[in-house]
């Protein structure tokens, strides 16, 4: 199955959003649970996934992930990713 559409996530476009990366990656995700993509409960890609798969720094997606767990849109699961 093709990652892009498991995970909803696409590479972020540089200049045309006037979004950071980080923002873009954020509004996709919050994007993906209005849509239904995305349930509550769902795993999503690892951080190093992600960032090899839109061609970001692991940060950029690690900053996308602390700001959608701070709203309360995603959770933090020790051992076995987010949710």
């Amino acid at each position: 199955m093709d990652s892009e559409r498991t995970s909803g996530l696409r590479p972020p476009r540089y200049g045309r959003s006037g979004l950071s990366p980080y923002q873009q990656l954020v509004q996709q995700v919050r994007h993906a649970l209005r849509l239904g993509l995305l349930k509550e409960g769902d795993r999503l890609p690892t951080v190093k996934e992600v960032a090899r798969q839109v061609a970001v720094n692991p940060n950029t997606v690690l900053k996308a992930y602390r700001e959608l767990e701070h709203e309360g849109l995603v959770a933090a699961r020790p051992g076995s990713g987010r949710s």
